[in-house]
């Protein structure tokens, strides 16, 4: 039996032991990974699991299990005491399944047949030798933190009582390295991989190599500067834990909570005039496009910020349903053993018109940011606060090395004040920017 079939059948008994609504998840998965150190292997890990997550309601009451078992003795029992626990719970007016549209499911080549025919022996040259190159890459490098390779296989299915039935099957490929430069006293690490859902699509294993040394080396003899403000350049590769922190205060149910700082923005200017920002889970190919999100609901390009005015909060259909709001939904889903929550799935912030050389020439003094640690963003207050690392910009270049300093001010104040959007985007994860220049920021560093 398919496991589409099963699915089905699935929901028909939920529904025929008493539910009013039910909805099968079913993840299949196999993923493999190996870690290498000093051309020698540390760890080889190959997995497959498979389980199902049955959701139903029942009198407005939500039941949500999960099992991975699939005898049909057990289903039996799965079904019965899924809905024994929604009977346990309180009826919410807004619990049920989202409501759905016709929509094509659209073809976004996620799937690469040959990743499974990659043999392991494969995996492991390639684990040593980016290795071998990003150790090689500077007399400096003196220790390696590993090299890495893997890949997965992974299918899902959604089924439910309101006539859904979608699968989809998707691959992902992966390696890099993380090495350490040292002088004296300083060590300094550096990382960089490469992540497709095609393997002919990975990156050169001498450019990630080359890449990991880099970031190493350029970081020695960092030191803090003085407190002062000063321009500030968020390089593209830095600057998603930034966005991170304004997109977890666009969730729909902290705006309903009245506890993030953007409660009162939406139709509303809150950045400058150069910030849209999507949610594009439709780019072919891409490791975070999916066809359809957690709740089943078939993806689409979705404008969050449109030249700097907040145009949507993201809602999954629950909470949509309890702010009493009718907006385009955006669920993700962990696997089967969770149940889907709001969220966006592959951000893309538009890209500028301004070379990031041309905006750093520009710059007497001020701070090239390559490394934030946290989000820096306090969602009720919108303080921003976070400790940076990267380059002093002086006469227009890059001086030297900056660590142990601190970002401050205000998240509204910060969007307004972004002046510059390079031209640089680099769109290979989730979350995607281009590099910007932000007036003015306090910097905290020695006094």
């Amino acid at each position: 039996m398919s496991y589409k079939s099963l699915a089905e059948q699935i929901v028909k008994k939920a529904l025929k032991l008493g539910a009013d609504e039910a909805e099968v998840y079913i993840g299949n998965n196999r993923d493999f990974e190996l870690d290498v150190r000093n051309g020698d292997i540390e760890t080889i890990k190959q997995s497959t699991s498979k389980g199902i997550g049955l959701t139903v309601f029942k009198e407005k009451k939500l039941g949500f299990s999960f099992t991975s078992d699939f005898s049909k003795e057990s289903l039996e029992e799965f079904a019965k005491k899924t809905i024994e626990l929604s009977l346990v719970a309180d009826p919410k007016p807004w619990n049920g399944l989202p409501d759905f549209k016709k929509g094509k499911i659209k073809d976004l080549d996620l799937h690469d047949p040959s990743i499974s025919e990659i043999p392991n022996e494969k995996k492991i040259k390639i684990a040593k030798e980016v290795e071998r190159i990003a150790l090689a890459y500077d007399k400096r490098i003196t220790k390696s933190q590993g090299g890495w390779c893997g890949d997965s296989e992974y299918e899902i299915f959604i089924v439910n009582s309101k006539g859904v039935s979608l699968s989809s099957k998707r691959t992902g490929v992966f390696f890099g390295v993380g090495v350490i430069a040292g002088e004296g006293n300083d060590m300094q690490s550096g990382y960089w991989g490469s992540s497709k859902r095609y393997f002919k699509d990975l990156d050169a294993i001498e450019k990630v190599a080359g890449r990991a040394g880099k970031r190493a080396v350029e970081k020695l003899g960092a030191k803090p500067i003085q407190t002062q403000k000063a321009p500030v350049v968020y390089d593209r590769y830095a600057s998603g834990s930034f966005w991170y922190g304004i997109l977890l205060a666009m969730n729909g149910d902290s705006v309903y909570k009245k506890t993030t700082f953007l409660t009162d923005y939406l139709n509303k200017p809150i950045a400058s005039k150069l910030i849209t920002i999507v949610d594009d889970p439709t780019i072919p190919r891409h490791v975070a496009s999916t066809p359809f999100d957690g709740e089943g609901k078939v993806t689409r390009k979705n404008i969050l910020i449109d030249k700097g005015i907040l145009k949507m909060f993201i809602y999954d259909s629950i909470t949509a349903r309890k702010a009493g709001v009718k907006v385009n939904t955006i669920a993700q889903r962990g696997s089967y053993r969770s149940m889907p929550y709001a969220n966006f799935l592959n951000i893309v912030v538009q890209n500028g018109s301004v070379d990031r050389e041309k905006i750093i020439s520009g710059i007497k003094n001020g701070f090239y940011v390559t490394g934030l640690r946290g989000l820096g963003t306090d969602v009720p207050t919108g303080n921003y606060s976070c400790g940076a690392s990267g380059f002093w910009i002086k006469g227009g270049e890059l001086a030297f090395p900056v660590d142990g300093i601190t970002l401050g001010g205000n998240a509204l104040e910060l969007l307004k004040n972004i002046e510059v959007m390079a031209n640089d985007i680099d769109i290979r994860g989730g979350l995607n920017s281009p590099s910007f220049k932000v007036t003015e920021m306090a910097i905290g560093g020695k006094r």
